[in-house]
């Protein structure tokens, strides 16, 4: 039997949510000038149906061995609060 699973830390988590897809433009904009990977998942129809954004809002992931470095670097950005994930 196979073993494929990755290891733990490399597993994708959210670490924020936005209700507007450029907050979440911004967010991804200082992590990777931080150098840490990251994918913003939004669901709004490219844009037509920004509204969608209410009810699904975008996602920022993340590597979880890089969540906490990213977390550190939103905040000092302002552009999340307090301690856990969003």
């Amino acid at each position: 039997m196979r073993n494929d699973a990755q290891p733990r830390d490399a597993l994708p988590i959210t670490i924020a949510r936005f209700a507007y897809r450029h907050q979440g433009d911004l967010a991804r904009g200082y992590l990777e000038d931080a150098d840490i990977v990251c994918a913003l998942f939004v669901d709004d129809a490219s844009g037509i149906e920004s509204g969608m954004a209410f009810s699904n809002p975008a996602r920022l992931v993340v590597r979880a061995a890089d969540a906490d470095r990213a977390r550190e670097v939103l905040r000092a950005a302002g552009l999340l609060e307090g301690a856990g994930p969003a």
